[in-house]
């Protein structure tokens, strides 16, 4: 990600509503898109230097950035 402050400005900042992040999940079981082909993530690898998807369908772990993935909705506050 080049920018991380754009995923972090609150949607609505004049409501009551909660702040949320729009971030990509990267999960076991979670399909994304990797070289133009749909693959299913296996695990994650986090490094001090990288963070790395292992992808089930080629065995491949590649870094996160290769792969792309529609973010998901994350709320900022506590319940």
């Amino acid at each position: 990600m080049k920018d991380e402050s754009a995923f972090l400005q609150p949607e609505n900042a004049a409501t009551d509503e909660p702040p949320v992040a729009h971030l990509p999940l990267y999960r076991p079981g979670t399909r994304v898109v990797y070289q133009g082909q749909y693959c299913t993530v296996g695990h994650v690898v986090i490094s001090r230097s990288e963070l790395l998807v292992h992808l089930q369908e080629p065995g491949i772990s590649v870094p996160a950035e290769k792969v792309q993935l529609a973010p998901t909705r994350i709320l900022l506050q506590r319940s």
